[in-house]
């Protein structure tokens, strides 16, 4: 009851909030515009689902070709009443390693930085390694450079740092890999690009983004963030502790200047976001360097480009990056071709971001960005990721090149020739491993890319013979479609080494019929909510997919409104949620885990037990029963106050993951940070049993060794 009255309440503090904020869009214009019910549908999205995330504030906007809108939401300064704006400037967090990357490839262009150069050219204190590393390494996270090691001390640092403190931290320490070979997400990386700008231009990092990117765009209100100076509009920061709204730890964040030291507003973030669209900044070549995804030595893409994230968004070639630390959630999304880009700012830690940055495309856009399909057999599922991958790198790989990856027939047929063998219902029933692999690689590399070149020579000539405005109908329709209408196409214009086999065309076929309908106008349009009425959905779905045996999957959404409900502690409309997504999606382990982490939540631990056990049975490797998954319940349980729910999952997952050392070492952290210091090291001593090397566990158990003798 005290929660859905604390629900009650902080939606009245949002709609206040909103009633003071300014967009920054006039609101008669914002009115008559063409986005005007997608802005209203968005605002009432956002009263509620922040009333359910705990959000003090946020900043949200979108650009779409020439219309702008942001708005406020909430409060910047809960204390004083401050109201969320359009201006209020939050920390960007890694969102500066964008602009970072840009600073770094400014300076190729002018000649003063070699991408293959190692770091030492620039920064002749940073000392040399096992392995060199270079300049395009590290824009990549493919230096091996670590990121945080001990979090606990380096991500809570409270002194000012220049640069040499702040590669200091960890200059010293080893390489967690071979340059090139292994994809390491590092903060540390990118502050060793700023010192690289640095020795490169003769400026300090903040004076050359400042002159070579906010003022070219009239960022006006972008800077490097500062405990002192006095800074328009700065919010304050929050976090989530037993599921009460508290101040941020104070953290200065100069000791990671390059990798997330600026600070910003929405307004600013999508005048950046316009000066990227409109090529800006940067020569046309280098734009598309920067927005290539690098791969590893062994020809794995990593999704990731020179600062940005470049991974596709169902057929849209896509660039965007999120950041979070101390005060701040923040996200830039920006999609190039369509002329959109969408930002937010937020200052409550560790939310989540993409619910509201998807939700917003889906709506300014008309099209369900995160739509999947769902098949119930093992085989089906193998071939659709295969037309799934040809889609969404190919199209998207088309929209922002133009052309196809290459005109070479034989390539092509080569291509074709591989992905073939790789649906083959033949090949995944006899070689169901070798036939996966392909699957899995199909898009990389290591394959020549040949899912790549499958789908954008698909694009292309679906483009020719229908039209751009059809190719883009399919970011709507989806993989189905597209493969559907080329195969028409194919069959009477193109030679048989550019089309499909026959029993695929014929599953396509089939599916063709079946998505067409089932993933009807009500169902693409759907948004669950908890004010959705399940009931009434429940008998809707289960007659729209009766017999099918492809249909939508809303398997997120439906583990996600569960999870909200499970967070009121309305654990029976949290169970009817998952019981439906069990009915409509019986092979899948998804709602089972959704299902073990609402008993769990309401005390029922041996059925949570047995639910996880089934689920892991179903497929070990399953997202939803990953460690960060199982840590991320671990902490709403934590800020729910369900401390010995908490216990009872660490028994369970340890139960599935016998020999992890990390998971024990961070059950560990979680009894220390409790307080149980004895159970504490009794997990550290197992976490050092099944990896002797681990050398955090070792510090722990050290430290509270120090402490007992003190």
């Amino acid at each position: 009851m005290l929660k859905r009255f604390y629900v009650l309440t902080l939606t009245l503090i949002l709609l206040f909030g909103i009633a003071l904020g300014q967009p920054a869009q006039d609101a008669q214009e914002t009115e008559s515009s063409p986005y005007a019910s997608a802005i209203r549908a968005f605002e009432e999205f956002v009263i509620q689902q922040m009333a359910l995330d705990k959000v003090p504030g946020l900043s949200v906007g979108f650009i779409k070709d020439d219309f702008i809108w942001v708005q406020g939401f909430g409060y910047s300064d809960l204390e004083n009443r401050v109201p969320a704006k359009p201006e209020s400037a939050y920390r960007l967090a890694s969102v500066t390693k964008t602009m970072t990357a840009v600073a770094v490839l400014q300076l190729v262009e002018a000649g003063k930085i070699d991408l293959d150069a190692e770091v030492q050219t620039y920064v002749p204190s940073f000392p040399k390694k096992k392995w060199p590393v270079t300049v395009r390494h590290l824009l990549g996270h493919l230096g091996g450079i670590s990121h945080y090691r001990n979090h606990d001390v380096e991500g809570r640092i409270k002194v000012h740092m220049n640069t040499q403190d702040a590669l200091a931290v960890f200059q010293d320490f080893d390489l967690v890999a071979q340059p090139g070979t292994r994809y390491n997400y590092s903060s540390y990386g990118y502050n060793l690009l700023g010192a690289v700008i640095e020795g490169a231009s003769g400026m300090p990092y903040g004076d050359c983004i400042k002159k070579h990117i906010f003022e070219p765009l009239s960022m006006e209100n972008s800077r490097m963030d500062s405990p002192e100076d006095l800074i328009p509009n700065r919010v304050e920061g929050y976090r989530l502790i037993r599921g009460e709204v508290k101040n941020s730890e104070y953290v200065d964040i100069s000791s990671r200047f390059a990798a997330g030291g600026t600070r910003s507003t929405v307004v600013d973030l999508l005048k950046y976001a316009r000066g990227i669209m409109e090529g800006k900044l940067l020569k046309e070549e280098t734009w598309s360097k920067m927005f290539t995804s690098m791969a590893t030595q062994a020809g794995f893409l990593t999704g990731y480009g020179m600062g940005w994230n470049v991974r596709p968004l169902r057929g849209h070639f896509q660039v965007s990056h999120g950041g979070g630390q101390p005060e701040t959630t923040t996200y830039l999304l920006i999609l190039p071709r369509e002329k959109f880009a969408a930002a937010l700012g937020a200052n409550l830690e560790r939310m989540d971001r993409l619910l509201y940055v998807n939700r917003l495309a889906e709506l300014v856009l008309d099209e369900d960005v995160d739509g999947a399909a769902y098949i119930n057999d093992e085989i089906g599922r193998a071939i659709h990721e295969a037309c799934q991958q040809v889609f969404s790198q190919g199209l998207s790989q088309h929209n922002w090149l133009g052309r196809p990856l290459t005109t070479d027939d034989q390539e092509i047929e080569a291509a074709f020739f591989y992905f073939n063998q790789a649906v083959n219902e033949n090949n995944l029933k006899r070689y169901p491993e070798e036939t996966k692999k392909k699957i899995i690689q199909g898009a990389h590399p290591v394959t020549e890319s040949a899912f790549t070149r499958v789908g954008t020579f698909m694009a292309s000539m679906l483009e020719q013979s229908l039209g751009k405005d059809k190719l883009r109908d399919y970011y709507q329709t989806g993989p189905i479609a597209f493969f559907n209408d080329y195969i028409k196409f194919s069959s009477k214009t193109l030679s048989k080494k550019f089309r499909f086999d026959k029993n695929f065309t014929r599953l396509i076929s089939t599916w063709h019929r079946e998505w067409s309908r089932v993933y009807n106008d009500s169902v693409r349009r759907l948004h669950l909510s908890v004010d959705t009425d399940f009931s009434t959905l429940e008998s809707e779905l289960k007659k729209t997919f009766a017999g099918a045996i492809i249909y939508p999957d809303l398997i997120p959404s439906l583990t996600r409104v569960a999870a909200d409900f499970r967070q009121q502690d309305d654990i029976e409309k949290s169970l009817e949620v998952l019981n439906l997504a069990v009915d409509l999606y019986p092979n899948s382990p998804s709602p089972l885990n959704g299902l073990a982490a609402t008993q769990l939540w309401a005390g029922n631990t041996e059925e949570a037990r047995r639910l996880f056990k089934k689920a892991f049975s179903m497929n070990p490797n399953q997202p939803g029963l990953s460690l960060n998954a199982i840590f991320n319940l671990a902490s709403s349980l934590e800020n729910a106050n369900k401390i010995k729910e908490i216990f009872s999952l660490a028994e369970i997952s340890t139960e599935l993951y016998p020999k992890n050392s990390r998971l024990h070492k961070e059950i560990g952290d979680m009894y220390l940070r409790l307080g149980n210091k004895v159970k504490a090291v009794a997990y550290y001593k197992k976490a050092l049993a099944i990896n002797p090397k681990y050398e955090e566990a070792k510090k722990r158990l050290a430290e509270l060794e120090t402490e007992k003798h003190k």
